[in-house]
């Protein structure tokens, strides 16, 4: 409720809440936008950009139920659109086929669950078999704990789908790690809290 109600004073002009905003997360922002390219400057630039548009657009900014699913939907749409512009011209780049990074903390992984160096192997194998989009839902999920309704509108896509590629990631995991997916699954939460 706090988040909301800074959200509404920012609205009417409040600074301080801008920069509690601001302040409570440009870490997730810029964790998040990570994940899309490994220029730190362009995330940089985009999360700037973006708060400076949020100023400038105060006025015109609607009610939203969640301060964060709204920023990392704008910066994600933002960053996809640099990459785009980055682009050759005769290149075509398809929004849903951006590049998404997701890698686990595999060594504290091992280190926190005692695996063996075979199950290390096969938690990188698991999560090389991951579409992109699968990779950005179980970050989005299990590592920002968005709702699938946050995710559907972080995302831009149906809350159908936002399950199907959950449900999907988690079965391809399940393929290769039976044993392990549910050990995986708590220490990814535990790991990014």
């Amino acid at each position: 409720m706090e988040e909301i109600q800074a959200w509404n004073a920012f609205r009417k002009g409040d600074k301080l809440a801008f920069e509690k905003i601001y302040n409570d997360h440009i870490r997730i922002l810029y964790k998040y936008g990570s994940r899309f390219t490994t220029d730190s400057a362009l995330v940089e630039d985009c999360i700037q950009e973006l708060f400076l548009d949020l100023w400038n657009k105060r006025d015109r900014i609607g009610d939203t139920d969640s301060v964060k699913r709204y920023l990392l939907g704008a910066l994600r749409r933002r960053i996809i659109r640099k990459l785009q512009q980055k682009t050759p011209l005769n290149a075509h780049v398809d929004t849903e086929n951006y590049d998404f990074q997701l890698e686990a903390n595999l060594e504290e992984i091992l280190i926190n669950s005692e695996l063996q160096d075979e199950k290390k192997r096969k938690v990188t194998q698991a999560f090389e078999k991951l579409s992109k989009r699968q990779k950005e839902v179980i970050y989005l999920k299990y590592y920002q704990e968005l709702s699938y309704k946050e995710i559907e509108e972080a995302l831009g896509i149906n809350y159908q789908s936002v399950r199907n590629l959950l449900h999907n990631a988690l079965k391809s995991i399940k393929a290769v790690l039976p044993q392990i997916i549910n050990v995986i699954i708590l220490l990814f939460i535990n790991l990014f809290n």
